[in-house]
Order: structure tokens, then sequence, then C-alpha cells
């Protein structure tokens, strides 16, 4: 924030005066005196100029202070708006930076009335959101040392009853198994205390800029508040995906310290412990508020689809022919796994197209695949009504369950599948497979599904439609133009629905409502036959694949 300080007004130091500013013109980007404020408020010019109080300005957070009206390159006003490098660009710009991009936009048209905007709302909630989080895994911290204390007493208590009951021959395994408790205790101790430190930091930086984002609404110009909003969802993103890195390295599931004592008396001569000590982890993460990921939308990004111009970044070969591509996931480190329906198989390959390793064969025919956590991915066997959990470094099922029905696409959203079940009903499971929901679909021959916010997506690939549900399972609407065998169907972060057309042999996108379609690539871009499409919403990745194996990885 700007320190408070005589202010001189900007056109009377060009007189060599220094009359005291009382206002700030963010337009012209001047001081004004009393004097000079009466004039510049009466010029046809700058009489509609957005002004401030010179209070109002040492009140605007420092990064908004740096956000100027102007282009630093060329000293002209912004204008427009390119979607494509994310940044604002004055008329010289065009030619010097931005000559072979599309879909500039009046800046106008995308800072619009931002402060009363959704956005503003959601950036709130999301502060709000992570604060609380941030004190709730502080929380939950103490409260797990709190519990190792009274589990580490009980632990020893049980050590010494049992120690008491014997002789002592035992006294040295006694004390092994004392020093493994402590030392262990000691170093979940330091542990959680460590990652405590770091929650404190955090939150006090997030407080910090909660007090920034007030200052920012109620002082700022729009402008300032449009790219102050975007320094504002950084920080957000940053700590979001630090609470998800502590969530995926298990860090938010509780441990726990427990002994368990062996009945020696009648073998106490020979034994040769007194005791096993293990740490274990709570079934599930704490939970906490998520990100609206329904509203989540760009609104640095012109959200229309038009800007929607994908890039190759990678083309996949098939180490053997023929294949037939059903499914396909994005890892978290961008390697992918296919779904092979011509070998009942699943195939890694790596994020530059190198075939890594057949994971597993099945005896039965794999429908399609989704990312479940860590190194385990999902599979759904059509004709054994099955899905299993496979873990992919280890090539392994780890777990699986039986379906009453016929299982084909799948996916993945906020810790829950969502599984197709005989071509009309959709089965909510948790990551351990225990079926939570069924939603009964008013429509019949679901072929692929893909869930964002409160909504289904599925594709009907024999009525060559695209419909959207509730999570009731009531249709909200569908999309039938344009379309032939849309099978593959995923969301990016902005809500667009992106199709696999196996009969028009194309990738489309669709708006949020199902109104706007756009063709993003066809037969001249490779697309032939396309059934399997997956997109990695943090990375803005897409990867799709033909029925015969061609793959393409794709940035959005």
């Amino acid at each position: 924030m700007a320190t408070s300080r005589r202010l001189i007004c900007s056109l009377c130091q060009e007189d060599n005066e220094t009359s005291t500013a009382v206002t700030w013109c963010a337009e012209c980007e001047v001081f004004l005196c009393s004097e000079c404020q009466k004039h510049h408020g009466r010029s046809k010019m700058s009489k509609h100029h957005q002004v401030m109080s010179v209070h109002e300005y040492q009140n605007l957070p420092e990064f908004m202070l740096n956000i100027k009206n102007n282009c630093k390159d060329h000293d002209l006003k912004y204008e427009l708006f390119c979607s494509f490098h994310d940044s604002a660009c004055c008329m010289k710009c065009i030619k010097d930076k931005h000559a072979n991009c599309k879909g500039l936009v009046p800046l106008g048209e995308v800072v619009g009335i931002i402060k009363s905007s959704a956005f503003v709302s959601q950036v709130k909630t999301d502060l709000i959101n992570l604060h609380e989080n941030l004190k709730t895994i502080k929380i939950f911290f103490s409260e797990n040392l709190s519990a190792l204390e009274k589990q580490k007493t009980e632990a020893i208590r049980r050590v010494h009853n049992m120690r008491h009951s014997i002789n002592d021959h035992l006294d040295k395994l006694e004390k092994s198994l004392l020093n493994d408790i402590s030392s262990e205790f000691t170093k979940l101790q330091e542990k959680i205390g460590n990652l405590r430190s770091e929650i404190d930091s955090k939150t006090n930086q997030v407080e910090e800029k909660q007090k920034d984002f007030s200052k920012m609404v109620e002082f700022s110009t729009d402008l300032q508040t449009y790219f102050g909003l975007h320094e504002v969802e950084k920080v957000i993103k940053q700590e979001v995906q630090f609470i998800n890195n502590l969530k995926s390295a298990d860090k938010l599931r509780e441990k726990k310290m427990k002994v368990d004592c062996f009945d020696l008396e009648s073998t106490v001569r020979c034994t040769k412990e007194f005791g096993k000590l293990s740490i274990y982890l709570s079934p599930e993460n704490l939970q906490l508020k998520t990100k609206g990921e329904s509203q989540l939308q760009s609104h640095f990004k012109n959200p229309v689809l038009s800007i929607v111009k994908p890039v190759l970044k990678q083309r996949f070969k098939m180490p053997k022919n023929p294949v037939h591509i059903s499914g396909c996931q994005i890892l978290p480190n961008s390697d992918i796994v296919f779904v092979d329906q011509e070998k009942n198989s699943l195939l890694l390959f790596n994020n530059a197209g190198e075939f890594v390793k057949e994971i597993m064969t099945f005896i039965n025919t794999p429908s399609d695949i989704c990312y479940v956590r860590q190194r385990e991915v999902a599979v759904t066997l059509f004709d054994k009504r099955r899905v299993f959990i496979i873990d992919v470094e280890r090539n392994k099922i780890v777990r699986r369950t039986d379906i009453d029905g016929k299982c084909s696409g799948i996916c993945t959203y906020e810790q829950m599948m969502y599984v197709i079940v005989d071509s009309n009903s959709v089965f909510t499971l948790d990551f351990d497979l225990n079926i939570e929901n069924l939603i009964p679909i008013v429509t019949k021959s679901l072929s692929r599904i893909a869930v964002f916010g409160d909504r289904l997506y599925c594709t009907h690939s024999i009525d060559n439609s695209v419909v959207c549900y509730s999570k009731e399972g009531e249709k909200l609407w569908s999309f039938n133009d344009e379309i032939r065998f849309p099978f593959g169907i995923d969301i990016d972060t902005n809500g667009f629905v992106y199709v696999a057309c196996k009969g028009s042999n194309s990738i489309l996108t669709l708006s949020q409502d199902g109104t706007k379609i756009e063709v993003i690539m066809t037969e001249d871009s490779g697309v032939n036959k396309p059934l399997a499409l997956n997109i990695d919403r943090e990375l803005s990745i897409l990867v799709f694949s033909n029925e015969n194996g061609d793959s393409f990885f794709l940035s959005i």
C-alpha cells in the first residue's frame, strides 16, 4: 500500500509550482490540485474521466499503482485486448506484436463492468475459501498432534502393561520398542510442525491479500481492478496448487500411531520382539472447500468459442497395428494411457510420443478410462460389468468392484467417479469403489460422460447428439446439428465442451449452454474417425485418438 505523503499537482509542477494535489485522474494518470480539478472537470476531453481522492489513491495496493492505462512500449492508450497473449495492446502493438493474432477485441468489452461481475464475487469467495482451508489445515495438524500424543500415551501404557506381565528377560526388547515409538513420534512431530509453520506463513499472506483485494475493489479503477484480479488469481492458483500438492502427497490424511503387542508369556524365552509399531493414514483426505470450477472461466481470456485455436504439440505412433482406441487419459506427469480394444490392453506413452510399455491385458474388453489419484487409473469392462482400479507403475489391479449393469463411459470429478451403466444410468462411486448414488437418465444410448460443476455432459452416438443433464438426471439442453456419431467428450477450464465426432471426422467445441459450435480440427489436421478424447484442465492440454490409433497431443 502507498505510504501517506504530500503529493504535488502534476500540472502545476510543470509550471514549477508546488500546489498540493487533492485528486488523482486514473485516465490521465495525473495528480490535480483543487483549481486544476475544476478545469479538468469542465473540459470536454476529461469531464467524464474517473477521478479519486488522494486518500483513496494512497489506499490502493502497491501492485495496483503499477497498472497503467498507456502502453509502456509506445506510450499510447490501451484500446484492444489480445486473448492469445492475454494482454492489452495499443494500436501500434498490433503491428509490432499482434499482426497474426486472431480474436482481438475492444478492451472495453473485456473489462466491462468488472466490479459488478460474477468474477469479482468468485475471486472473493475463493480468497475466503482459501483462507478458511488454511485455517482448517492448521487446526487439523494441531488436532492430529494432540491425537498422536494420546495415542502415544496409550501405546506406551499398553507396552508397560505387557512388560509387567513378563520377566526381566524382555527389558531390552521393551526399551527398543519404546525408542521406536518416541523416535517415530518425534519425526512425525517435526514433519507436522514444519507443515504448520508453512501454513501459518501462507495464512498470513492470504490475509494480507484479502486486505489488498478489499481496497482494490473499493478504490481502484476498472482497469486496475481488471489486472489486479489477474494478480490476485495468480496467488489463489499458487496456493490452491499448494493445497492440492498436500493432498496428492497424502499430507492431509491423518497420521495414526498404534502398537500391536504380542502374547509372549508362553514364548517369553525365545521371543525376539516386544511388539510392532506401525504408522498408517486415515482413509480420506481432510475435507476442504473446493474452488468453484463451474465458475472458473477465465476473465482474462475472452470466453468466446472462436478463440479456441489448438496447437499440435506431439503425435503418437502405436507400436503395433491394428489397434482400436476407445479411451485415453492424461496423467499428472503428462504421460498418456490409451485403451486398446483390439488387444484388450492398456498402453502407456510419455509426453514425447514414445511408447513406454503395455500396462496390462484383460481377458474381457475394456471400454473407458479415467484418472483416480497418484499412480492409479480406473477402467471399465463392458462385457464383465466391472470397474478396476489399476496401478500404472506396478502394472497391477489394486481394487475392483462388480456393478449390476454393463459399464462403458467413466470420468472423475471432485473425488468421485461417474460411470455410465446400461447406457441409461450414471453411477457415482468413491475412490474405494463404494457406490454412492445412482442417477437415472431420461434418455438412453449414453456413450461417454464428462462432469463439470453441477452438470453432466454426455454423448449419444446413436442419436447423433450431445446432451447436458443436471446431477438429478434432468435434461437441460441438447445439441444435434452438424454432429455425426459423437463419442469422446471432455470440458476445459472455461466450461467449453470438446467432442470427438467419428462420423464427421472432426473435433468440435460447444459453448456451455450448447447454443454455439466451432469445428476446431478436421480431416486436414489428421482427424480420421476420432473416438477417445481427454483434457488436462490445469495444463490446458488435450489428447485425442482416431479409431485406428493415430493420436495427437494439443495445447488449447
